[in-house]
């Protein structure tokens, strides 16, 4: 019995690890960075599942327009087009369209967004959802991809913690014979 106790807390922490880890997903956090014809600066992130190769959230801003955090549309219409997303601002008053130039977000890092002149893409503009021929595009601007370095110490706890019980239960059992579920 105390053995099957043991083996069940064992189990339940590489459930609860495994189940942390998955919920991590895929999505990649990239910094937006961009000039408007107008002078209006781009900046915030827009979030991206590099592995299914879709956007997953948005919460780039744009100058006095606000933060847009509505994804509205995307749609890979592929080479030499591009990626294309619209989001709109939380106000609900305008819309950002915009091209990544690249054939796909799958295994997506980073790099340019359509600019006023970038050939064979949409350019990409903001305007008033009440008069889309209002608009203000984009002059140059890109998707900076984080860098590789050390993951951070919250997943570092997420999955090694499950793993440190395991252990301490396991020499706690070895040293005093008796289970985890007793202390």
């Amino acid at each position: 019995m105390k053995n099957l106790r043991s083996m069940l807390l064992t189990a339940a922490a590489v459930v609860i690890s495994a189940v942390s880890f998955a919920s991590q997903g895929h999505a990649t956090v990239f910094q937006a960075d961009g000039l408007f014809s107008d002078g209006s600066v781009l900046g915030g992130t827009l979030s991206i599942d590099t592995i299914a190769g879709t956007v997953t959230a948005s919460d780039l801003t744009i100058g006095a327009a606000g933060t847009f955090s509505t994804i509205a549309f995307q749609f890979n219409f592929g080479s030499p087009v591009g990626y294309s997303v619209r989001v709109d601002n939380v106000a609900g008053t305008q819309e950002f369209s915009f091209g990544i130039l690249t054939d796909s977000l799958v295994g997506y890092a980073g790099g340019d967004l359509c600019g006023e002149n970038s050939i064979g893409c949409f350019s990409s503009i903001y305007y008033p959802l009440l008069d889309p021929s209002d608009s203000t595009a984009l002059s140059s601007g890109g998707l900076i991809g984080p860098s590789a370095g050390a993951p951070e110490p919250a997943f570092l706890f997420l999955c090694g913690a499950p793993f440190a019980f395991g252990l301490l239960c396991f020499n706690s059992r070895r040293k005093h014979n008796h289970s985890c579920a007793k202390a």
